[in-house]
Formats: structure tokens, sequence, C-alpha cells
């Protein structure tokens, strides 16, 4: 459902904006869903393991979800346009929303349903390495195109230690580096790692500090296809120069809003802080999955939210 005067304008179109949408149609609630991609999904694509803890089914991996969550949204002749949200600003009766093209539009409320999007160090070249292949975010979708070859992987908890894992067994010779002595890595995961021969663990702390591409390139062990790096390490302030043919970034999420958004009540780590009824400290403006705080970030918990966001719009605005 699209409107050309909705009540509600619905950001983000991964599975709780794809709840929220299916759920405020039920409610006949008119409203205007949009997303930066313009498809729905969200950042599912990026999972490649295998997804065994939706009811209803196995998944390979998030691409296939993904393809069922866009059947489903088909089915219902829901509308998601692509659309970039850059303002949000409270109104007396509402909220005005801010579009790049430099349209606007005025709602009575918003969901945002906007995610996370992986951390990064934040150092020179590392962009250049993302866009360039020779730094990673998934050992999941690329230990094949790195086998057998040295890497490193930046992370101190369940998915660095897990990514390590992965490469490893890839007959990667993998180094694993630690920002700092806090491991929030599960037990099993730290077990696994410390009796891996594959893996070493740096000395602690070993900060990733510039990455750059080596030249010539055919001198850096694993470079063929593309691949390979220069990593700078400060160990304790030590300086260190390592080649590895990739490097894995996962050092947790952070949460994607908006501008406008700075108002709103978050944690120490931006996740925007909602009652039960995933209601923000903005009583117009909803924030729903991986976006909010939450125990636990995952499809179910995410489609619960949005869920509960749409019912608590609709009766909100009388259509219930």
């Amino acid at each position: 459902m699209s409107d050309p005067n909705p009540s509600v304008l619905l950001i983000g179109a991964g599975p709780a904006g794809i709840s929220a949408a299916l759920w405020l149609a039920e409610f006949e609630v008119p409203f205007h869903w949009v997303d930066t991609s313009g498809e729905a999904g969200g950042q599912l694509v990026r999972v490649h393991n295998q997804i065994r803890n939706v009811p209803g089914g196995i998944f390979d991996d998030g691409a296939a979800l993904v393809s069922r969550l866009q059947d489903h949204v088909q089915k219902r002749r829901l509308t998601l346009r692509q659309a970039r949200v850059v303002s949000i600003r409270p109104e007396e009766d509402g909220v005005r929303i801010k579009m790049e093209d430099q349209s606007s539009i005025a709602v009575k409320r918003v969901i945002l349903a906007t995610g996370t999007s992986y951390r990064k160090l934040g150092v020179p070249g590392e962009e250049e390495g993302l866009s360039g292949k020779w730094i990673s975010q998934s050992a999941a979708g690329d230990a094949e195109r790195v086998a057998g070859q040295p890497v490193a992987v930046v992370g101190g908890g369940d998915a660095g230690f897990e990514n390590a894992l992965r490469l490893a067994r890839v007959d990667c010779d993998v180094t694993l580096f630690l920002r700092s002595s806090s491991l929030r890595a599960r037990p099993a995961f730290v077990r696994a790692v410390e009796e891996a021969p594959q893996i070493t663990i740096a000395p602690i702390p070993s900060i990733v500090e510039k990455i750059e591409r080596p030249s010539p390139v055919e001198s850096l062990p694993g470079s063929e296809g593309g691949l390979g790096c220069m990593l700078t390490i400060d160990q304790d302030g030590d300086e260190r120069i390592m080649e590895v043919a990739a490097l894995f970034v996962r050092i947790g999420v952070e949460p994607q809003l908006p501008g406008g958004c700075d108002e709103l009540e978050c944690d120490s780590r931006g996740f925007v802080q909602v009652d039960d009824h995933f209601r923000t400290s903005n009583p117009a403006i909803f924030a729903v999955g991986d976006v909010s705080v939450t125990p636990l970030r995952s499809v179910v918990t995410a489609t619960g939210n949005g869920a509960v966001a749409a019912r608590t719009c609709a009766s909100d605005l009388g259509y219930l």
C-alpha cells in the first residue's frame, strides 16, 4: 500500500520493515514505505550461512530467505519505493520528513526499521580495501577466495572468533588481532580458537593503523586474483608490518539512522531506546528491529517488533 496522504512513513525493508508493512496493510492504515535500496530484504543478503531458527523453514542463506520475503510482499501488492531520508523534524502534530531529492512529506507517525551496518576500523586504506575485495566483512562469503593463504582477522567477539575458525577450516594461516584483553566471544569459540593450530592470537593489544596495497602486488603471497594487503600494526607501542591475502574485519555493528534522530534517547552505542510498544522518546517515532535496543537481534524478534509497532500506530491513529 502506498497513499498520497499517508498517516505513517515506514523507513527500511528488512524483516522488521516488511512485518510492519504487512500489518499496517492488514489494519488498513495508509502508509508510505521507503528504503535506500528499493528492495525488500535489508541486510539479510549479507548472511551467508544457513538460517535454521526462523519458524516455518530452513534457508540455505540470507538470500534464500529474502526471496521468500519478497514473494510475500509481491503477493500482498505492497509498494516499496527507493528513497533516502535525510532529515526527520518533529512538528506539533506529527513529523516532517525530507528526502534526498529535496521533496518532503508530513506524517503522523514514523517507523524506523533502518537496521545496522558493520562497524569499520576507520583507518587509512580501509574503504579502498573494501571496494577492492582485499578487506572483507564476511568469512562465510569470502573464505573460499583466500583458501590456503595467510589472512588476518580483527575482532574479539563471537563474529571475529567464528570467522577465524571458518578461515582455518579452508587451510588459511590465520592471525587474530584483538584490540583489548576483554574477550566478548563465547567460551566455546575461545577454546576452539586456542586449540586450532592454524590460528595465532597476536600479542594483545594489536591495533591495525593502516592498510596499504603492496607494490608490486606480485610480491605478496596469495595475491593472485587481485587480493592482498599490507597492514601496519601497533602492538603496545611496537610497530609491525604484516602482509596477508585479505583482512577480515568483524568488530560489531552500528545502528543506521537518518539525520534528525539525534534527539532520540539512545544507549551508549547509539541504539534507540524504546518502550514495550517500540515507541521512542518521541511519541510519534517508533524504532523496530536491529536499530533499537534489544536483547536479541534476529529475524524473529525483528518481525515481532514490526507487528507491535504497526498495531500501536493503527491504535494511535484510530484505525482500531
